[in-house]
């Protein structure tokens, strides 16, 4: 007499080889293809033309006291020229003191070289120093927190004019070539040529050349539905007389025969199992 914990053993295993049987017939699907890198890539399609910063001690280190107020008002004119459109509370600054609208305008001009002019440029250069680590890479992290430690004018000017593009350009080198190693084939073909390109070639990519080059793989590695050729008319099959002629079933026979055979073998041993717990 077969024990009940043993049938149900039998069970099992009869209905995992259904299964791996099943499993073994099933189409497998195509892994999906790698990513591209996408950090700091909203930041590649805002960034535009690099920036020059004007260095303005020349303007600056003056003798207010030897200066005339007509040399006094072409200097402050001459800075509001040099800052307008690049630093951001300088001009407005040097045109308040031109219009004299504390002191009057030859006392305010010369106060604004001699106390105020400095102090104001040095924090909107800092200011723009600090705005450049938003959404920054490693590298011009490192270069920033670098240039920010020494503090000098001089340094934070280096690093605004060539400092930070020379980072930039290293991070940016680095997000081409892990979307090369990690891409298709054609976003391999993009970054290569980017890399041997220019810095302006490095941000085209990461800003829009990858995602073209990335749906051409993807268009390559999803398959296109072929069409089904018509139908050959085939002549008449001849019936052999004795018994019922078999429906076609088309190519997927087997398929059906081995599931059904799986099926009717689970029933039967289902059965015998009932029966004999019975006996």
């Amino acid at each position: 007499m077969v024990d009940h914990g043993e049938a149900i053993v039998m069970r099992w295993k009869v209905l995992a080889g259904a299964v791996a049987a099943l499993a073994w017939l099933a189409p497998a699907v195509p892994a999906a293809a790698a990513e591209p890198a996408q950090i700091g890539l909203s930041q590649a399609c805002r960034l535009g033309q690099p920036v020059s910063y004007p260095d303005l001690r020349p303007l600056l280190d003056v003798d207010v006291d030897a200066m005339t107020d007509s040399e006094v008002r072409v200097k402050v004119n001459q800075i509001l020229a040099a800052s307008k459109g690049v630093y951001a509370q300088l001009p407005g600054v040097a045109q308040d003191a031109l219009d004299g609208k504390k002191d009057g305008p030859e006392q305010d001009t010369r106060n604004f070289l001699k106390s105020r002019a400095q102090p104001v440029w040095h924090t909107d250069v800092r200011i723009l120093t600090v705005q450049t680590i938003n959404a920054a890479g490693p590298h011009l992290k490192e270069a920033v927190n670098k240039v920010l430690d020494d503090g000098s004018i001089g340094a934070l000017l280096g690093y605004l004019n060539d400092g930070q593009h020379t980072a930039r350009a290293q991070d940016y080198r680095d997000l081409v070539t892990e979307a090369k190693s990690t891409g298709g084939p054609e976003v391999g073909k993009a970054a290569t040529a980017a890399l041997a390109g220019t810095f302006e070639d490095l941000r085209v990519f990461l800003c829009s050349g990858w995602l073209a080059a990335h749906d051409k793989d993807q268009v390559t590695v999803t398959p296109t539905p072929t069409p089904t050729p018509a139908s050959t008319p085939t002549p008449a099959q001849t019936v052999t007389p004795g018994g019922p002629t078999l429906p076609v079933t088309g190519t997927n026979t087997m398929v059906l025969l081995i599931v059904g055979a799986s099926l009717v073998v689970c029933g039967v041993a289902g059965v015998v199992l009932a029966r004999r717990r019975r006996a």
